[in-house]
């Protein structure tokens, strides 16, 4: 009998889909689209910084058997809204979160889960660099302050995940991404 998960549970798709558009919102609030196709290219950013890092964590604990769904956390989907109003210095990009349902899971194994995410943003960074071209560097840096934040060792963040099962891994992620989201 096999005990396959599903890929996506029942409003999950539609959750990423309101997360994407509540970054789309904070983006969009900064550079207001000037017309529709400038405005989906700011929805494709948004999608893109944001929701691979969601699908990694997600897709890496289902392959270690784990039943995994992103939801939106109502609070931070708040802030992430509040995030959207022009000129409010601080921008809160976290409508939601996957979530693992488990009872236990190794210190390698959630590691290996936190690391996906910010790997998945330097990855998709580097793609975007080679692209070349200012939007090439702009979604690379967008990218990369993503996987650095995440990297950041505390509370819920993947970083203290990672820097407790790999300190030299975890380093070498934090120094890239910062390289990439901050000097590129």
């Amino acid at each position: 009998m096999s005990t396959r998960l599903p890929m996506f549970y029942p409003r999950e798709i539609i959750e990423l889909f309101l997360s994407t558009l509540a970054v789309f919102l904070v983006f969009a609030g900064e550079y207001f689209p000037r017309s529709i196709l400038e405005g989906l290219v700011i929805f494709f950013l948004s999608f893109i910084i944001y929701v691979p890092h969601e699908l990694a964590h997600k897709f890496v604990a289902q392959h270690f058997g784990y039943p995994a769904r992103y939801s939106i956390n109502p609070e931070m989907f708040f802030l992430t809204l509040l995030s959207a109003i022009p000129y409010i210095p601080i921008k809160f990009i976290a409508p939601g979160a996957v979530y693992i349902y488990a009872i236990m899971i190794d210190k390698e194994t959630n590691g290996i889960i936190s690391i996906a995410g910010p790997a998945t943003n330097i990855f998709l960074g580097f793609v975007a660099l080679i692209g070349g071209g200012p939007l090439g560097v702009y979604i690379a840096s967008l990218n990369g302050w993503i996987a650095f934040f995440n990297l950041l060792p505390i509370g819920p963040l993947d970083g203290l995940k990672v820097m407790r099962w790999n300190m030299p891994l975890w380093l070498i992620f934090l120094v890239i991404s910062f390289w990439m989201g901050f000097l590129v």
